[in-house]
């Protein structure tokens, strides 16, 4: 609640892209603004936002507990070691365990979540569809690569519907692209908007 708070009141960002060393960049400066005013993405340790670079799955499992509990409760998270292969003292351990638990994340089979892996446009975007608790899609499909039966269908319709996505062309959403930081932070503004 806090987030979505912040996010929706532009007044109280105070944080600018321009602060970033890779600014010249940085395409959708607003979402980049208020998602790292409220610390749901942030830049790394030598100042840059890197928004070309490639999200993980443990990445995004952060970004939405962050983004549904806030920074400081998302923090405290613990691990419960639910996949094998996301240890109980990983970093990720407890925003992957939540996502888990809450139901926007699921493993990758075998017991294992597949926490380095890039996380794929269809990835976020259904992250995002079931952090919002899976509403209907209830619109036309404009997608070549997006069949009726793929996981990720309702989440891309959804995301259409909501001017969260246009897709990488007029015909093709492309969900097997891995899915960048500015792609991201853009879905999750437009998503909060």
């Amino acid at each position: 609640a806090l987030v979505l708070a912040l996010v929706m009141s532009m007044s109280l960002v105070t944080i600018s892209n321009a602060d970033f060393k890779d600014a010249d960049k940085i395409d959708y400066t607003e979402a980049v603004d208020v998602m790292n005013a409220v610390g749901v993405l942030i830049g790394d340790e030598n100042g840059n936002f890197n928004p070309k670079e490639n999200l993980t799955r443990a990445q995004a499992a952060k970004i939405i507990s962050y983004l549904l509990l806030g920074n400081k409760t998302a923090e405290g998270l613990a691990g419960s070691g639910k996949f094998t292969d996301v240890a109980k003292t990983s970093w990720a351990a407890g925003f992957v365990d939540y996502c888990a638990a809450v139901g926007v994340v699921n493993g990758m089979g075998n017991g294992k979540f597949d926490p380095d892996a890039t996380c794929t446009r269809a990835q976020a975007v259904t992250f995002l569809w079931r952090s919002e608790k899976s509403p209907a899609a209830g619109t036309a499909n404009p997608f070549a690569d997006v069949k009726s039966t793929a996981y990720y269908a309702g989440a891309v319709l959804w995301a259409v519907r909501e001017d969260i996505t246009k897709g990488t062309t007029n015909t093709t959403f492309s969900p097997d692209a891995d899915c960048t930081r500015a792609q991201i932070v853009t879905f999750l503004w437009r998503c909060k908007k």
